[in-house]
């Protein structure tokens, strides 16, 4: 199975997120807007991440999901962390589907550090390991 797991990240708690997931998949992680990132060959599953900056994804995130062939993507799933608004799970999964990309319901989402909350130490280490199992889930229940 062609798994890739790519991501955001402005402040990092994206990235740790990411890094628990890919490690979870035994694949590396892809920084969007950093990274080279093409899709070749077809990914049978695609783990995107990102944060919620000023109440949506970031910009390259919706210009990389604009990108995306739906005929290289098989299927999503979605993480994100967030300050104060939950919605980057949401957000991300109405991305894709408007893509015309299927979708898995639910995304994984945690809080992550941020000024004006009370996020300090977030992601931590339980928010690293429910992150990698949902994307074992993930596997389980699309295999």
């Amino acid at each position: 199975m062609n798994i890739r797991v790519v991501y955001h990240s402005s402040t990092g708690n994206t990235e740790k997120v990411a890094c628990a997931v890919a490690h979870a998949m035994n694949v590396e992680a892809e920084h969007i807007g950093k990274d080279d990132i093409s899709f070749d060959e077809t990914v049978d599953l695609l783990f995107i991440g990102d944060g919620i900056y000023w109440n949506s994804p970031h910009r390259k995130t919706k210009a990389f999901i604009q990108r995306l062939d739906p005929q290289k993507v098989k299927r999503a799933a979605v993480f994100g962390t967030y300050g104060n608004q939950t919605k980057i799970g949401d957000d991300l999964r109405k991305l894709l589907q408007g893509k015309g990309i299927d979708v898995t319901d639910t995304p994984f989402t945690c809080k992550g550090k941020s000024v004006g909350t009370k996020n300090q130490g977030h992601p931590d280490e339980n928010d690293l390991c429910m992150a990698s199992a949902y994307a074992k889930g993930i596997v389980d229940e699309i295999t």
